[in-house]
């Protein structure tokens, strides 16, 4: 939770247990790892960029992963850490202090473990960090399922590991949603009160499955603006330190992928709540909420070879993109969201598979393809507009087993 606006931190003063060590804590006493790097002469010996030796670590991460070239030899290598103002780094089991730079064994994905103390040295947060090679995939279609899920650290809310071979293609080998930021507004919710839940033995083969929920953000959602939270899925990252100042900033799409996919499915049921509301909360007379699920192939480089991922705001729109597929939806003649009470997707409250076939755009570059230089992301909400705060509470989807064909 590092950089909030004013009016955000004047309404987390009056919650609870939100920030990333302790309660009530002053902002300079945090002890996150902001960024790790690499320091390495020439990068493109074990990486396909230079910026894959540096990452930017969200607040709700304690894992850093550095993804090497699948036959990279790779040893000791300098780490360089960032911290927030204040914070200082041991290495797990020692009491002299980190000193920033100093190499660190890396080879066959050996684990670090660091844990960094806060300025006033009464709480801590522990990391783990490694480099790994990329492991290729070695079939053409990626199964995943939802069977593999946990608290997460704090005992708050549910996170989803990928599993199988996916775990080797999603950044940190999680699926991302926005339960962390709900834990804003609501840090008294018990886990399954969360937009993003387990269903033990809900699916439609009887394995486990997700439900995703629009809830009420309550009195603090309604002190910034933001009253709803749609239950959501993606593959990406969600950075909490941007998830009061700009939500869609805060959700970043996509992982680097090898493999040209043709189609998405995903078994999927879904039941609209009752009263569709805007973002002020009032209601929309004649509107019925509906789902979303789509799924892309961007680019994500830019065109001055930086690193891109998409957010919020372009993950349909972006020139980025290359190939796309998403449930129908009605449109204005102008191509914007038309809200109706007549939705097209088709998605019933009985179990169904439903099938989405990409368009490209342009044909991807070998070259590309072959040095991780396009992403795959695909995505789930429990309302379409639940980005931009407008749904009915209470609209529920279940998603279950993701199949992705690929050429």
């Amino acid at each position: 939770m590092k950089h909030y606006s004013l009016l955000s931190l004047a309404a987390l003063a009056a919650v609870s247990g939100v920030t990333s060590c302790i309660s009530d804590e002053p902002l300079n006493m945090e002890c996150d790892i902001e960024q790790a790097e690499l320091l390495l002469g020439d990068a493109s010996t074990l990486f396909y960029h230079d910026y894959d030796a540096h990452v930017s670590v969200p607040s709700t991460s304690d894992s850093i992963c550095f993804v090497a070239k699948p036959h990279a030899s790779v040893g000791q290598i300098p780490l360089q850490l960032t911290l927030t103002p204040g914070a200082r780094a041991y290495r797990v089991g020692e009491s002299s202090l980190w000193e920033t730079g100093t190499a660190v064994a890396s080879s066959h994905g050996q684990e670090q473990r660091f844990r960094v103390v806060r300025e006033d040295g009464e709480g801590e947060r522990q990391y783990r960090i490694m480099v790994r090679n990329e492991k290729a995939t070695t079939t053409q279609t990626l199964h995943f399922s939802f069977d593999d899920y946990t608290l997460n650290s704090a005992g708050k809310y549910y996170e989803w590991q990928a599993e199988g071979e996916a775990a080797n293609i999603w950044l940190d080998g999680k699926w991302k949603n926005g339960n962390p930021g709900y834990n804003l507004s609501r840090s008294s919710a018990q886990p399954m009160e969360y937009p993003s839940v387990p269903v033990p033995g809900g699916g439609p083969d009887g394995s486990d499955c997700v439900k995703l929920e629009t809830c009420d953000t309550g009195s603090f959602g309604a002190m910034v603006n933001m009253r709803i939270a749609s239950g959501s899925m993606f593959n990406g990252i969600f950075d909490l330190s941007y998830a009061l100042k700009d939500a869609l900033v805060a959700t970043r799409f996509g992982s680097p992928f090898k493999h040209r996919p043709v189609r998405v499915s995903c078994w999927l049921k879904f039941e609209p709540g009752a009263r569709f509301q805007d973002k002020r909360a009032q209601t929309v007379e004649g509107v019925v909420d509906e789902p979303d699920f789509y799924a892309g192939i961007y680019r994500n480089t830019d065109s001055e070879g930086n690193a891109y991922m998409l957010n919020g705001y372009d993950v349909i729109t972006s020139p980025q993109i290359v190939g796309f597929a998403r449930i129908p939806h009605h449109y204005t003649a102008e191509g914007a969201d038309q809200l109706t009470d007549e939705p097209i997707h088709g998605i019933t409250g009985e179990w169904q598979k439903v099938t989405l076939e990409l368009q490209y755009n342009e044909e991807l570059d070998p070259v590309l393809l072959e040095n991780n230089g396009y992403s795959l992301y695909i995505g789930f909400s429990s309302s379409w507009q639940g980005a931009y705060f407008q749904g009915a509470v209470g609209s529920k989807l279940w998603i279950d087993e993701i199949e992705v064909e690929c050429e």
